[in-house]
């Protein structure tokens, strides 16, 4: 069998780029462009998750309010993107306060309370139904 006519002329290039190869990689010290890459592009998922939950946090209400202070939020209702109407008891009393971006400002005073906290919280629960669901699911965990 007669040998393809390329094939000595093919071993002599592979021989070449071998010895190439080996020249231009020797031990180098240094960190390649493609780490710092995977470096910053790791560093900006942990800054995005953080500020992820962070806005979570803030948007769904999930940290707590201090339940033994003097002042009990019963009620919020948005009516905007940064307004809100709130039901608020302070000493006994309860004020129905209009919230926006630039101020608060009392809508009414109630002298008796128009809503029993108490009574408020058991049947709507302290939690969304959503963070109802939520704690279901990770209790089976």
């Amino acid at each position: 069998m007669k040998p393809f006519p390329g094939t000595s002329l093919l071993l002599i290039l592979m021989s070449i780029s071998t010895g190439i190869a080996r020249a231009e990689a020797p031990n180098k010290v240094g960190v390649a462009s493609g780490d710092i890459f995977t470096l910053v592009l790791g560093l900006a998922f942990v800054l995005l998750l953080i500020f992820g939950c962070a806005w979570l946090i803030k948007r769904f209400g999930a940290l707590p309010n201090a339940g033994n202070g003097a002042i009990k939020v019963i009620s919020v209702l948005p009516m905007g993107t940064r307004e809100r109407i709130c039901l608020v008891e302070v000493g006994g009393k309860q004020l129905l306060l209009g919230v926006t971006a630039a101020q608060i400002s009392i809508l009414h005073t109630f002298e008796e309370p128009a809503v029993d906290a108490a009574q408020f919280a058991s049947s709507f629960g302290k939690n969304s139904e959503f963070a109802q669901k939520l704690h279901q699911l990770m209790s089976r965990k």
